[in-house]
């Protein structure tokens, strides 16, 4: 290859001396939309943390398919995606594109979707690598926020949380799944920018996980050509810093050399080698190719397996015997619901909640009559004189700019569409939180449904008789809802983050800025060695350590509103013998349990492990961590034995002094339940001889 051809490899272009086609890219794990496919259309699928509500590794397979196809489908050799940033605080603007509060959970997720992806011949780009887990206070969609940005925040994180909290999924994207690219972010993590960072890049990527792909730059993450280049940036997706001239340069004055060039152009030419990507020609650009039918039924059945029903005090589900007449209330009920920001998707169609429940009710000859909630006497009015009121409640998340608060109300929202578009906004719905409270005094029978990002807060949970978290619910969401509703199908979600009682519950709301969206640098410390620092920068610092989500709330022993795991079915089911035996490999074990459906209608059943493990001085622990789910659907009076798999890494954590992941003697607690605070089953094993009482119930 020519110097111009190779330089060219490192934004995608296209090297005519050897016949190598560009690399074109979309944007977005929420379908096959983005920046890159503009405004053609393309099936919505309910927001990643609604996937991650399904606890399915086969539904995130199929998922990770259906838009890998239709990316593939628009010619397309690869997607910026799956997100898989915990969600450090609910605040994130972009918690609705990734898995959650856990890593486990995140994980799985992610290698499922990755699986399914990659399995269309398009490459997975595992993002944001690392620890962007906030887009800052005061910004505006998609781009950067003025108070803790993305772009000028530096992370204050040690190693151990880093690799047990945030790089878990990012390690398992790489190692069970083979990401074809990993993309750094723009944050610094401890004084250095990500995509010049060398631990990140190099010793941990590469060395530790042996990641054989290749690293791209989010866009304008790349800010100097030499120190990028040496850190083990591959791929700059803007142009900002690996444009030809730059590069030339760099060559000229020697900062960076040409066997430096060939090695990051070779890491490129080697996966797209290895991916396949050679060996057919350029995918066809044709979104007629679609199976847009079978891909919508996709998007539906994601949306009811992630559905969590939060509270039913016998309103749900909707049978034509007991109402007549369902009054559908609030602005979001009649709006397409989506996350905004680089991952917006066209969609083929759009079904609101207020379309949904009026077509599935008029099945049922049940009259539907809505009332957009502007006027409070009307709504109420209308409440009163119908037999079941259903509230249709949102929020607004967006790339660029984080919430400003919890509540479901305008000032909440500091997001803006993109394109701009008001009428999907919390910023035009008023307040809510209100509504929900006004209509609830007026009928007791009041359904709730959200459709949020993240989780949010309930003031008015006890007012109403069912809530149901629908999250951002896709283009056929009214649909999916409707049959949650009605009892078509069982909610099968589970809740993959804590919903709090009160705003200062969160993990992020004890230290103050320092602890988030983090304190501005002084101009005068500001060291401005290159000019990719920006003065002032943010000083953030991750003190709350390893006790992230429903850790933070179990290690401080604060009583959520909903936790982590939660979700409730329209049947019951009964936990039962608990059995641990030894697997295949050193250290591997199979935890056994008994899931019986003790109730009248077929149901889903998502029974969740946790382990806990040895406390000392020097290592602390969460009470509880999630190693390992399962979900089944039951019929009615029929009993399934599970079996849950557990690795050497399920008894493990980050040892600094030893670098590495290390097994602490002493009595590990396996427990099994139907979420984090309720695991009625037990059992104890023992690490390196311990003396443990050991039993099963």
């Amino acid at each position: 290859m020519s110097q111009s051809d190779k330089i060219g490899v490192l934004t995608g272009q296209a090297a005519s001396d050897v016949g190598m086609p560009a690399i074109t890219w979309t944007d977005g794990a929420v379908g096959a939309g983005g920046l890159g496919s503009g405004a053609s259309g393309a099936t919505a699928m309910p927001a990643g943390i609604a996937l991650a509500a399904n606890f399915s590794r086969a539904m995130a397979h199929t998922y990770g398919a259906t838009v890998g196809a239709e990316v593939r489908h628009r010619g397309f050799d690869g997607d910026y995606g799956p997100t898989v940033n915990i969600m450090r605080t609910p605040l994130g603007g972009r918690t609705f594109e990734a898995y959650g509060e856990d890593p486990f959970l995140s994980a799985q997720t992610a290698v499922g979707w990755i699986n399914g992806f990659q399995a269309q011949g398009v490459m997975a780009d595992v993002k944001h690598y690392a620890e962007n887990n906030q887009e800052g206070q005061y910004g505006v969609s998609p781009l950067s926020s003025a108070y803790g940005g993305r772009t000028f925040v530096n992370v204050h994180v040690d190693r151990r949380t880093m690799h047990e909290i945030e790089l878990t999924p990012f390690q398992a994207a790489i190692q069970q799944s083979h990401a074809a690219a990993a993309m750094c972010s723009y944050n610094l993590v401890n004084g250095e920018y990500v995509c010049s960072n060398r631990t990140l890049l190099t010793t941990i990527l590469r060395r530790q996980w042996g990641f054989r792909g290749f690293v791209t730059s989010d866009a304008a993450s790349c800010h100097e050509t030499a120190p990028d280049m040496a850190a083990g940036l591959n791929f700059d997706i803007a142009d900002t810093c690996y444009d030809a001239p730059e590069v030339q340069a760099a060559l000229a004055d020697h900062t960076v050399s040409g066997l430096l060039l060939d090695q990051r152009v070779f890491e490129i030419l080697r996966e797209l080698f290895a991916f396949g990507f050679f060996d057919h020609p350029t995918w066809k650009k044709d979104s007629g190719l679609d199976h847009v039918k079978a891909d919508e039924r996709v998007a539906d059945r994601a949306e009811e397996g992630g559905a969590v029903l939060l509270k039913n005090a016998g309103l749900l589900p909707i049978t034509a015997r007991r109402i007549h007449s369902i009054a559908v209330i609030g602005p979001a009920a009649n709006q397409y619901i989506h996350g905004n920001g680089s991952s917006q998707v066209t969609p083929y169609l759009q079904t609101t909640a207020l379309a949904g429940i009026t077509a599935r009710a008029h099945r049922d000859r049940i009259k539907v009559t809505y009332e957009s909630g502007s006027s409070p006497p009307s709504a109420e009015a209308l409440a009163r004189r119908s037999d079941l009121a259903v509230v249709v409640a949102a929020d607004t998340e967006s790339e660029g700019v984080d919430k400003s608060c919890l509540s479901l109300a305008p000032q909440c929202s500091q997001s803006q569409a993109t394109p701009p578009d008001p009428q999907d906004t919390q910023a035009a719905f008023g307040n809510q939180d209100q509504l929900i409270a006004d209509v609830a005094a007026a009928n007791r029978h009041t359904v709730v449904v959200l459709e949020t990002g993240a989780p949010v807060l309930t003031p008015w949970r006890e007012q109403i008789g069912a809530l149901l978290e629908a999250w951002y619910p896709g283009e056929d969401g009214g649909t999916a809802i409707a049959r949650v509703l009605f009892g078509d199908v069982d909610p099968g979600g589970r809740l993959p983050a804590t919903f709090p009682r009160h705003a200062g519950d969160i993990p992020t709301a004890h230290g103050g800025a320092a602890e988030y969206p983090g304190d501005v640098n002084p101009v005068s410390d500001c060291i401005v060695y290159t000019a990719s620092v920006p003065c002032p920068y943010y000083q953030e610092h991750y003190s709350e350590g390893v006790m992230v989500g429903y850790r933070w709330y179990q290690h401080r022993h604060i009583n959520p509103a909903y936790p982590f795991g939660f979700g409730l079915s329209y049947t019951s089911f009964h936990f039962s013998h608990l059995t641990m035996t030894r697997g295949p490999a050193k250290g591997h074990y199979l935890a056994h349990v008994t899931i019986t459906n003790t109730g009248s209608r077929t149901g889903i059943a998502v029974p969740e492990l946790y382990v806990s493990l040895p406390r000392s001085s020097h290592v602390p622990e969460p009470p509880w961590q999630l190693q390992g789910f399962a979900k089944l659907k039951l019929r009615p009076h029929r009993r399934a034995r599970v079996a849950i798999a557990l690795t050497s890494r399920s008894f493990s954590y980050w040892s600094d002094r030893a670098n590495g992941w290390r097994i602490a003697s002493g009595c590990d607690t396996i427990a099994v339940g139907p979420s984090s605070d309720s695991l009625p089953l037990r059992v104890v094993i023992s690490q390196h001889h311990a003396n443990c009482r050991s039993g099963s119930r």
